[in-house]
């Protein structure tokens, strides 16, 4: 392609546009330098197929790495959006070497590894700049909120099109139908923005009350009347890493504690919080004794919400290294985080004793009136509170559990056909009916949920916790303190661990081993590694300036200032040229007009026809011919002017 239709200035300043938009300006002005400084050299390097191949290759090896360095970084990085930022800089390579060679058209077999193996020679090929061009826009579109983004984009496409349009029609028509497009574009870019953000805030609200059970202090719902069976994933949560790296963490994680049941609900009936003051940066304390006195643990649990419940041991003492600008604790006991910042683990310390809330009210001997009846004939009266505790231990004894309802009464009062019918459910069943019969029996009671710890993993020496650990159990007001009690069969963990995938061991094996890499990963520094990056950076400059050193090069003013026909032919440096003039010597001239197919079937030389079809293709083929079609043309007329000179001496 000619440089006239080369989107001179633009692809710098996309370039430039690029880099502001997506904070990348330190990249781009480089970048820009380069590619706009190509039309004040004169200087082309002959590069070869070859060439290009190995610097798709290395592209190929960026992409690569770049796909991995967000996988390993995503809670930094948006996985989708920051790759297709980052694509300008992926491209720059391929653009920037293609601008400074001989060669004007990137051909497809060098973006695309399939068509190298191809026996036929590929013929399609893309014009890199306004790839290139395009890139840009479309990266700098992904970032910056701002009402400029469209009209700058829209003034860059109209100068790139301005270039290549057609001369049959005038310039009043090219702007017109441009401003019509564009117009167009602009109101349906407006409608469909504002259908989405319609869409997106309905679906946020759909979302927010379907995750809401498990991120409402307030409120949790259960699986109460459920019919058919409760399916939890064996996905792992998060990992807990006991400082001492053995298996002595509480084996309860709390999250949240209500005290006013509903049918199928529990919620708080009081809703007040305190704020936590925070006893140092993202370090919040709750006891008065040195912090070196409790063991300390790691939760390797990163928050995706700026708000979301903190799953904390009920023995807590201190959380640190939570990145959130507030901590707030409900009167039961449930830490709320806000303004939540991923990051990849927080600490927490633990004592033998913990706060589960504030002391008791009458709301917490609250019974619904559904449940007064089948209560009042399941339990005694005149039971002490510790009496109590145990009598409701052993009620449930002959308890199963299971996950699995099959029969459809159970949706109409659920607790009352677990009590009196099936005997058998999940932990939210043993934990509902725990709570009320403690109440009816005179002892303040709360439902809390939280995970049960249970999995040490030796090879981590951590904790892994699963979806399926997810678990609920009641608490009771014996004394002074709050003591956790928990009537769901023990062998729960066993019946759900055999119910596990049979390829749960292969998922665990990879998951396990890329957390330990991310890990590894997150704790490396740049400066830790900064010699080895000085010493390859300059390996690979050394490397690059001996590649062109030792490159063809050709001077274009050579080639432009030879003459006035060598600058509007081209093709001009065609060996086939030689033929011709041997033959004119030798009296078999072409008469004026006369076609070159023509004057080779006249004199008698059908064997040039073909190296003629290279020849055409070289001057008349907007594309070109490569440098390997050139080099076989000049071997074949060094070839033909040997034999034909050889022939005329003998025959002189």
């Amino acid at each position: 392609m000619n440089e006239a239709v080369k989107p001179r200035y633009l692809t710098g300043i996309a370039t430039l546009f690029w880099g502001f938009q997506c904070d990348l300006i330190w990249f781009a002005i480089p970048m820009a330098i380069i590619l706009e400084a190509r039309y004040l050299l004169n200087r082309r390097w002959a590069l070869t197929s070859s060439d290009f191949y190995r610097v798709a290759d290395l592209t190929s090896v960026g992409l690569v790495g770049m796909v991995i360095f967000l996988f390993l970084n995503a809670r930094e990085y948006h996985f989708i959006t920051t790759l297709i930022q980052w694509i300008p800089i992926l491209l720059f390579p391929l653009v920037a070497v293609l601008a400074y060679s001989t060669t004007p058209r990137m051909s497809l077999d060098v973006l695309f590894y399939s068509l190298r193996r191809q026996r036929e020679p590929v013929q399609q090929s893309w014009d890199m700049d306004y790839v290139f061009l395009g890139a840009c826009l479309l990266s700098a579109g992904l970032n910056r909120e701002g009402t400029y983004y469209f009209p700058v984009a829209s003034l860059i496409i109209v100068a790139a099109l301005f270039q290549l349009r057609s001369p049959r029609f005038p310039t009043a028509v090219f702007l017109l139908s441009m401003s019509l497009v564009f117009l167009s574009a602009t109101a349906m870019h407006l409608g469909i923005r504002e259908t989405h953000l319609s869409i997106k805030k309905s679906t946020e609200r759909w979302i927010a009350n379907w995750i809401s059970q498990r991120t409402d202090p307030m409120r949790t719902r259960t699986a109460l009347g459920h019919v058919g069976r409760l399916k939890l994933s064996d996905s792992i949560v998060f990992r807990i890493a006991p400082r001492s790296e053995k298996p002595d963490f509480p084996r309860l994680l709390t999250e949240a504690v209500y005290n006013s049941p509903s049918s199928n609900s529990w919620e708080v009936f009081d809703r007040g919080s305190d704020k936590l003051p925070e006893a140092d940066d993202f370090r919040w304390s709750f006891s008065e004794q040195p912090r070196e006195l409790f063991p300390e643990a790691r939760i390797y649990l990163e928050f995706d919400r700026e708000r979301a419940l903190i799953p904390v041991p009920a023995e807590l003492t201190e959380i640190n290294e939570l990145a959130a600008t507030d901590l707030r604790q409900s009167l039961y006991g449930a830490i709320l985080g806000e303004g939540l910042i991923p990051a990849p683990y927080y600490k927490v310390r633990y004592d033998d004793r913990g706060f589960l809330g504030q002391e008791p009210g009458s709301t917490d001997l609250i019974i619904p009136g559904e449940y007064q009846p089948v209560l009042d004939e399941l339990t005694p009266t005149g039971l002490t509170p510790d009496q109590a505790v145990s009598y409701v231990q052993r009620f449930f004894n002959d308890f199963r559990y299971t996950l699995y309802q099959d029969n459809p009464g159970v949706q109409s009062n659920p607790l009352a056909y677990f009590l009196k019918e099936s005997r058998a459910g999940h932990c939210e069943y043993f934990a509902s009916a725990t709570t009320l019969m403690l109440r009816r029996l005179g002892v303040p009671a709360r439902y809390v949920v939280g995970y049960s710890i249970q999995e040490w993993n030796s090879g981590m020496n951590m904790y892994v916790v699963r979806q399926r650990h997810a678990h609920a159990w009641s608490i009771a007001w014996l004394g002074d303190r709050w003591v956790t009690v928990d009537t769901t069969p023990s062998q729960w963990l066993s019946l759900e661990e055999d119910s596990a995938s049979l390829v749960q061991p292969v998922w665990d094996f990879l998951g396990n081993n890329l957390f330990l890499f991310q890990i590894w990963w997150s704790e490396q520094k740049l400066e830790d590694y900064e010699t080895e990056l000085y010493v390859l950076g300059f390996i690979l400059l050394a490397f690059l300036g001996w590649r062109i050193a030792t490159s063809e090069q050709v001077m274009l003013d050579e080639i432009r200032h030879h003459d006035r026909k060598t600058w509007v032919l081209p093709g001009a440096e065609s060996p086939f040229f030689r033929i011709e003039a041997l033959l004119s010597e030798q009296g078999y001239r072409r008469t004026a007009g006369e076609l070159m197919t023509h004057w080779l079937l006249r004199i008698d030389r059908p064997e040039l026809l073909p190296l003629l079809t290279r020849h055409n293709r070289w001057r008349f083929d907007p594309q070109g011919i490569s440098m390997e079609d050139r080099e076989r043309l000049a071997e074949q007329v060094e070839e033909w002017l040997e034999a034909n000179q050889a022939s005329n001496s003998q025959q002189g």
